[in-house]
């Protein structure tokens, strides 16, 4: 297969180990095209190396996308601003990352959100409410999310301290 693209003899070690990469986990293009960077290989057997595995689904940018943003939602805790940042830097169309981002779950993103601000919450040292929310949107804004997500989780959770006094 590796000779439907002409790969020499020298070049198959690099389509070989680049393939190796890919099946380990999800890769995009540009990681790709960086490692076998690192690797030696010139920039003209790296682009063809990459389309050889786009096509022959090694690299799936949609697929990588979809589980970027996952992961990172659930072990990271980011929101969809810093995902989609982190996406952009590695030069992954703004269509791909849309979808990717439209497809979290609004639930688990809401919980994950709420969960994130409890958390910090109770680590907090500041009687005054409007720092303490200060510092509650700013450690939440770090992390990725909507201003309009923090403000209605703010208010949840401030809604349930006052039920709680």
């Amino acid at each position: 297969m590796p000779n439907d693209y002409a790969f020499k003899e020298n070049e198959i070690p690099y389509l070989n180990r680049a393939e190796q990469y890919c099946a380990q986990n999800e890769q995009c293009r540009s990681a790709v095209m960086d490692k076998l960077a690192l690797w030696g290989a010139h920039h003209d057997l790296a682009e063809k190396i990459v389309d050889y595995l786009v096509k022959n689904d090694f690299i799936n940018e949609t697929r990588y996308c979809l589980t970027y943003s996952e992961s990172k939602l659930h072990l990271q805790k980011w929101g969809r601003i810093k995902i989609a940042y982190q996406l952009r830097a590695k030069r992954i169309e703004k269509k791909k990352i849309d979808e990717a981002l439209q497809h979290l779950d609004p639930e688990q993103y809401r919980d994950t959100l709420y969960q994130l601000a409890v958390d910090k919450n109770a680590t907090l040292h500041e009687d005054d409410p409007r720092k303490r929310q200060a510092k509650l949107v700013s450690f939440l804004s770090s992390h990725g999310f909507e201003m309009d997500e923090i403000m209605t989780t703010l208010g949840q959770l401030n809604g349930k301290e006052q039920n709680q006094k």
